[in-house]
């Protein structure tokens, strides 16, 4: 799995390439950790994640417990709809604001 930070506008831009489960998922964490920025508005870019895990659901949860507590918004980009139809009957997807693309975001 690769993880990459781009900063568009209000927006700091998280892409994930690749499966995330609980062998790659402290590769996010850890990143997420180190590089949020407290004055901006999260964007985690998943276009190119076909595949996660109960673990990468919970680093979800952290994420948007994390960016709560933090007042910005969270936007979760590109979603496979795998993982959405998993989202929706863990009851995870009514904490997420859901866009096709970057340039759909407000």
């Amino acid at each position: 799995m690769e993880v990459q930070q781009e900063l568009l506008d209000n927006w700091q831009v998280i892409r994930v390439i690749g499966e995330i489960d609980s062998k790659t998922v402290t590769t996010l964490r850890d990143f997420i950790d180190d590089k949020l920025v407290n004055d901006k508005a999260v964007a985690l870019d998943l276009k190119k994640v076909p595949f996660m895990s109960s673990a990468g659901l919970r680093a979800l949860l952290t994420l948007q417990r994390k960016t709560s507590s933090m007042k910005v918004d969270l936007a979760l980009i590109g979603v496979a709809e795998e993982i959405q139809d998993t989202m929706k009957v863990t009851g995870f997807l009514q904490y997420f604001k859901l866009y096709e693309s970057i340039e759909s975001l407000p």
